[in-house]
Parts: C-alpha cells; structure tokens; sequence
C-alpha cells in the first residue's frame, strides 16, 4: 500500500514511519489511540482526488486531519486505515475585498487568516475559542465550530458560501455559489458542514467575511453563585441586546486559571462580555447590560491593568487540565434554550456537590452553549466510571430541556452512543445519505453513525 501510494502522488507526500504515525493516532479527547497504517500529506485537490480514488478501490478507511485539535475523537484513524493530512494546504487561493469574501484550502488556520485579511479592515468571525491559533478552516467548516462571537456573528455554517468537496468515490463536486443569499434546489453545504469527514472530503471553501466593527468595549462582572450568573446571561439575551460576546466562568474555572497563571481573580461566577459598534451603542448597551447585572446582585469585575480578557478565557481548558497532575478531563459541550441556563448550571453543581468531583463550567452562553467538564482518574475505575455518568447526566438533562449533545465540538466517537439516542428517528435517513456520498464507507468510518 505504502508504494502504491508513493508512486500516485510522491514519496515526499507518503509515509509510515512508527514514530510520525504515533503523532497522528490521537486528538485533543482523551479517548484511546489508534495508529495507523500511512500518513498521507496531501497538497493540493487532485492528491486528494488520486488518494480517494485508490482507498475507494482498494476498501481502506481515510481519516481527514487537520490541526488535530477535534475534542471527539473525530479525528482517531483506524488501524489499517490512511490519515489524509491537510495541514500543507493553507494558500489563500482568491481574495475578493469588495464583495466580502475569500477562497481558502482547508489548511488555513483561522488566526493566520484574519492577520490576512486584517489589511483590509476585514474578519472571519466564529473565533473558536482556545483553539484559534491551531484551528483550520477545514475542520471548523467539518464541526460547525462556533466561539466568543457566535452571539452577534453566528457559526461556521452562516459564512460558507462555496465548497469544493471530494465524495467517497473520488469525485470533485461544488456545492454553492459566491451569491450571498440563494433559493436554489437543496442546501448542500449544510450537509457537508458538520459531518466531521464522514460524507466529503474539503479542499476549498469559500467564506463570507465581516468588516472589523468600528470600537469594542470589554467589560467583566462578578456574582455571588452561577445561577445569579446564569439569570443575568437570561435576561440580557431577551432583552435583544447588541453584544457580541458573552462568556461565563464559573468559581472553579476561575480557581483553575489563578493556578496557572496567578491572574488574582476573585475566585466566583464571571461573565465577560464584548460589546461592538460605534460609541452610542457601546455607551447603550453597558448602560442596560450594567442595570441587569446589579438586579442579579453582579457587581463591576475590574481586571488588573493590561488584562485582556479574551487571552485569560483562552487558557481554560489547559488550566483544568493541569489542575491537578494525573487527573484527565471528560467534557462535553451541551447547548439549550438559553432561558435553560440557570437550571442547567445549577444542575452541574449538584452533580459535582453529590460526587465529590471538579465539575467546570464554562462556554459561549450567549448562544446557549455550555462546557461541563469534569476532572476523573483514569487508574481509578469507580472514579472513572462515576466520572463518565456524571457527563451523561449533564447531557441528558440539556437534551430533556429540549437542547443537544453537541453545540460545538462534534459527535465523533466521544458521544457517538448518546447522539444515537437524540436522534434515533433520523439514523436510517442519515445511513441512506452517507450511503449516496460514501458508497464504500470508507470516509472516516464509525463517526458520528455506525453502519446499520
């Protein structure tokens, strides 16, 4: 297999050294590795093409990669299968500043592509979190990923206007246009965005962008507990005020954080919100946002001077994980009706209170999307075990209220068992789709569905 390939697309783009295989055998979950059998690099669309084509003769699984950083597992290869690396192919590919819009391959990571096109006063807006300076474009178009400004700008989905995609049989279609609104036959993009690798292969997208807003205004609040935290994040959405971003902390993250990096944050409930626009609306919606803080009794959080608070979000996740030595995290990343946040909150502390385990909340609230991750021993069964029910307790309680298992990072294999439950009246359905795209099963098997 390995010479095979190595004679379709070059041996410089081919390999199976142990060592670099390890490397692509696991993601950012904390689910098992997999080795593979070959990395593939791929460089442009017909290497993608041409490695298609061969796995599809030949039966051999493929596993899409891009930075690595998928928190489901969605990126974990088979053992006898290919990883289809996409990180050489990050050219801007067309750049049209006047329509607002550009073509990328999927290898482009999102902070080197706003520095890009930052030239002309312009953004890509769904930043995702933590992760934005390893984060392609290819991958966040596979998990919808959306960050600290899907409140005002919306996710991954609302900015894709053209995809160039290779289907299961190594075929190359293009699904939409650079027209900005359409109603024209079925929204094919929306298929693809999202389906982690499972139906198409990218190799070009094309993205609407925004203008860089004319001012931001940052500003945090602290609260007495997570459900006074939770009613203001309530009452401001309906209110339909114009922010931005609306980020919550609970007490724990914020312990996690001060153990980092001695940030001297008072250890309760936070929100950190962004307000854009010209200074009226700034001056107007602090004005609203300050009066629904204090009638939840929040108060001003004043962060020390030079304190961004988008750089002190962006350590969270490392911050748990190095809580405490030895321990690994179980997450998910549940969202809901946002008038369900205060009961979803205050459920997560019940659950950490009854347990005697960490449970970390935080996440994009302003959308209805919340992280709960839990800090477990592996070594210790009972401890690992109570762990993983305490993470399907929280999700089945945001499914009950009428939410879903994954607002964010993607079913992939973490919460594979649990997305079947959510959806078992659509399975057969999405078999039948998969079976269209991917007649072999051969793109990124046992994701999301398994077969029927």
């Amino acid at each position: 297999m390995i010479d095979q390939l190595r004679k379709l697309i070059g041996s410089d783009k081919v390999t199976d050294h142990p060592t670099t295989l390890e490397s692509v055998a696991i993601d950012e979950s904390a689910l098992t590795p997999v080795t593979p059998r070959a990395l593939v690099w791929a460089e442009t669309a017909a290497d993608i093409e041409t490695v298609v084509k061969f796995a599809y003769e030949e039966e051999i699984p493929l596993t899409a990669r891009g930075a690595g950083s998928a928190l489901e597992g969605s990126t974990i290869p088979l053992a006898e299968g290919i990883v289809l690396d996409f990180s050489r192919m990050k050219r801007v590919l067309e750049f049209w500043p006047e329509d607002l819009q550009v073509r990328v391959e999927p290898g482009v990571v999102y902070d080197q592509l706003n520095e890009f096109l930052k030239r002309e006063s312009l953004f890509f807006p769904p930043a995702p979190g933590g992760s934005s300076d390893v984060a392609t474009i290819g991958g966040m178009v596979s998990t919808n990923a959306s960050g600290i400004y899907s409140v005002k700008y919306g996710c991954t989905k609302d900015y894709v206007l053209q995809l160039e995609v290779v289907d299961g049989t190594g075929r190359l279609h293009r699904f939409g246009n650079r027209a900005v609104k359409r109603s024209s036959g079925y929204n094919l993009i929306d298929l693809v965005v999202g389906s982690e690798g499972t139906l198409a292969l990218i190799t070009a997208v094309t993205l609407r962008l925004q203008g860089i807003p004319e001012g931001n205004r940052r500003i945090a609040f602290k609260f007495k507990s997570e459900t006074d935290a939770a009613a203001a994040v309530s009452e401001m959405m309906r209110y339909g005020l114009d922010l931005a971003a609306v980020e919550y902390l609970d007490r724990d993250v914020i312990a996690a954080l001060n153990l980092l990096n001695d940030y001297g944050l008072e250890e309760t409930a936070s929100l950190f919100l962004e307000i854009h626009g010209p200074a009226p609306v700034l001056d107007a919606n602090q004005q609203v946002v300050a009066e629904i803080v204090t009638d939840q009794g929040g108060e001003p959080l004043t962060l020390t001077s030079g304190q961004n608070p988008w750089e002190i979000r962006h350590h969270v996740t490392d911050a748990i994980k190095l809580r405490r030595p030895g321990y690994s995290i179980i997450r998910n990343d549940v969202a809901f009706p946002i008038s369900k946040l205060p009961e979803m909150v205050e459920y997560c502390r019940l659950l950490a209170r009854e347990s005697g385990l960490l449970v970390h909340t935080f996440g994009h609230v302003g959308i209805g999307l919340l992280h709960a991750l839990t800090l477990a021993r592996r070594q210790n069964k009972v401890e690992w075990q109570l762990g993983g029910e305490i993470n399907r307790k929280i999700i089945a309680r945001a499914v009950a209220l009428g939410g879903t298992i994954s607002g964010e990072h993607g079913i992939g294999l973490g919460h594979k068992e649990m997305f079947q439950r959510e959806q078992e009246q659509s399975l057969e359905l999405m078999r039948s789709i998969k079976q269209v795209l991917d007649p072999r099963g051969i793109l990124n098997p046992g994701k999301i569905i398994d077969p029927a």
